[in-house]
């Protein structure tokens, strides 16, 4: 792996390492253990944000807008020093704020299982200082590189998660969780960034699969399940954007009947 940025403590390292899986790239945070071992001293080459190669250039992209981004505020006019106490009680308390944020939210404890005995973990639970599950990640396919990631609220619910189903290095599926069970999933099958399938589930049990129009997000087929096993189905049979027939399958999957959906007017 490849050192792609060099944090100032552990917490904006982490920061980094979250937006960047949100990009889609896994990144590992080397030295967050060894800043609580120097005490005061500066943290300046001690934490560092690793990527692996092929995607060294990508992340370096997205950490150079997030540096364009940062807001630097002027030093204040010789005119306004009669605010100046006013000011500093404000950041004050929005240090505070933020401080807390942070305390409660920053991943700083991890767990985890190695499946492969390989030294590395495979499955990682991070909690914030307070004990709340902030989220998981995990290599499904044990090749060393994240595959799925799920990520919780502030009470320590899973809400969503993103997952990289056929381990090509790129995140193309995305669920939203419903008291820790999947409630609706959209899959990119053709790498253009819009999703052409989406799932439906109850109580984490999947119940419909759509197919979608990636340009009018529109579906083209609707499959309703019962037990894994596809029972009927919607379909544009003239492709004019309207669902105008429906099939009903046996247990075999074999259609045994052929309906004509009845367009209202």
């Amino acid at each position: 792996m490849k050192t792609l940025y060099e944090a100032s403590n552990s917490l904006e390292a982490q920061m980094l390492h979250d937006l960047l899986q949100q990009e889609g790239i896994p990144t590992q945070v080397n030295g967050a253990y060894l800043q609580g071992g120097v005490g005061e001293l500066p943290a300046s080459g001690l934490v560092r944000l690793m990527v692996d190669a092929e995607n060294y250039e990508r992340a370096r992209a997205v950490i150079q807008r997030w540096e364009a981004t940062e807001v630097h505020d002027p030093a204040p006019a010789p005119a306004q020093r009669q605010n100046n106490g006013f000011a500093a009680l404000l950041v004050g308390v929005l240090i505070g704020v933020a401080g807390s944020y942070l305390f409660f939210r920053a991943p700083l404890n991890n767990d985890g299982i190695d499946y492969n005995h390989d030294g590395v973990p495979d499955l990682i639970w991070r909690y914030s200082p307070s004990g709340t599950f902030l989220g998981s990640k995990e290599d499904r396919n044990l090749d060393g590189k994240i595959d799925y990631v799920e990520t919780a609220d502030r009470q320590g619910h899973v809400v969503s998660a993103e997952a990289d189903d056929d381990f090509d290095g790129v995140f193309e599926s995305r669920y939203r969780l419903r008291k820790g069970k999947y409630e609706v999933g959209e899959v990119d099958t053709d790498g253009d960034t819009l999703p052409d399938l989406r799932y439906h589930y109850a109580h984490g049990v999947l119940t419909s699969v759509e197919f979608l129009n990636p340009y009018t997000a529109l579906p083209v087929r609707i499959e309703h399940y019962r037990l894994g096993v596809l029972t009927t189905a919607e379909v544009d049979a003239d492709k004019d954007g309207k669902l105008d027939k429906r099939y009903v399958y046996s247990a075999t999957a074999e259609v045994i009947e052929e309906q004509v959906i009845t367009l209202a007017p």
